[in-house]
């Protein structure tokens, strides 16, 4: 965490990018310079998978094999500290508004708007004033630093969880309590969940939103709350 005159960031800083940078391109350096050793001792375990691969960088011996190998170990820890960074999520926290920063995409949510924000497991949930949830992304970060952040800038930050949790219901197929087309979308959010297909579970989260209902997450478990009530496609 790092506080500025007037902004607080949490998430990826100096520090953090040093570490993860450091540690995955020196960890891939330093497999890759004896990769050759690894590859022989390997070559000896007969279970091991991979024996082709393996055969031929045994094969090719000398100091030049060492050195490209590190520099290809190298360059294969930065770029997957690069795809690390993209999934760390960013807080710039000022006393007017958050930027969420993620894979790339930026999302700005005003003070005014925030009705409670709290942990939800691994995720960080903002509510609006109307019931809604402005947003809800993973977070890796000290829920005390977080919390600390939201505190020191006067934002509500909700220690109990979600004020809604009353109200929520385990949903289950075909719920009559719901349209056609919600639970349509609840079945495939399952199975999505089932299949661990991260993009599809927050696109259809996103679509239940839109019909007025609100989802929460217990492993493939779904719960649903509605906001709104929802008439398209109700059965008489």
């Amino acid at each position: 965490m790092r506080t500025d005159d007037q902004q607080t960031i949490i998430g990826y800083t100096r520090t953090t990018g040093i570490v993860l940078f450091g540690v995955l391109g020196g960890l891939g350096f330093f497999i890759g310079y004896f990769l050759p050793q690894i590859a022989t001792w390997a070559l000896t375990l007969p279970w091991v998978p991979f024996q082709g691969p393996l055969k031929l960088i045994h094969f090719f011996q000398g100091d030049w094999i060492h050195i490209v190998l590190a520099i290809i170990g190298l360059i294969a820890g930065i770029v997957l500290a690069f795809i690390a960074k993209r999934e760390i999520l960013i807080l710039k926290i000022t006393d007017q508004e958050i930027k969420l920063e993620i894979k790339e995409q930026v999302q700005t949510l005003l003070k005014n708007e925030i009705a409670a924000i709290f942990p939800d497991g691994k995720q960080l949930v903002f509510l609006g004033k109307s019931g809604y949830e402005l947003a809800r992304e993973n977070n890796d970060e000290s829920l005390k630093k977080v919390e600390e952040a939201f505190r020191f800038h006067d934002y509500p930050w909700s220690g109990m969880g979600d004020p809604f949790k009353e109200e929520y219901h385990r949903w289950i197929p075909d719920t009559p309590d719901l349209s056609p087309t919600v639970n349509a979308i609840l079945q495939a959010r399952e199975k999505a969940l089932q299949e661990k297909k991260e993009e599809d579970i927050k696109d259809f989260r996103l679509e239940l939103a839109k019909l007025g209902y609100i989802i929460r997450d217990e492993k493939t478990r779904q719960f649903w709350r509605p906001v709104i009530k929802d008439t398209s496609n109700k059965e008489d």
